[in-house]
């Protein structure tokens, strides 16, 4: 009986510490049409609005936007942008901490945290808009 509770006491760290994966259909409830708003040690790292049919525009923090599509592949959400057409594959997670997005090969220190969720549109400054 010792050994079965000590089990149990050693297991409860780990589930805590739980990670599980974000079907694409999850992923796409989450997002479609709202603007998801990421941070990264704290900070602002981007805000994304998701539209229909798989589209979306992500906004750096700097204000600039780039305008892009979202498909699944396996486990990752992948992106495509028109300025960067080079594929971006994300796991996007549902932790302890909520939801989290992690590039594919990267490690948990360079997660991307979902912060907050709203519906207001992005205000994108055009490139090169000077002061």
């Amino acid at each position: 009986m010792r050994k079965f509770i000590f089990c149990i006491l050693l297991c409860l760290p780990l589930a805590a510490f739980a990670e599980e994966i974000v079907s694409p259909q999850e992923f796409k409830e989450i997002s479609e049409g709202k603007t998801l708003y990421f941070t990264r040690n704290g900070q602002l790292f981007g805000i994304e609005q998701y539209y229909k049919r798989h589209r979306s525009t992500w906004q750096f923090a700097d204000g600039e936007c780039d305008d892009g599509v979202w498909y699944p592949d396996g486990d990752y959400i992948c992106f495509q942008y028109t300025k960067n057409p080079d594929e971006q594959c994300w796991t996007f997670l549902k932790t302890d901490k909520g939801y989290v997005a992690r590039a594919g090969g990267a490690g948990p220190e360079f997660d991307l945290y979902l912060h907050s969720v709203d519906q207001k549109p992005l205000d994108c400054k055009a490139p090169d808009a000077g002061v």
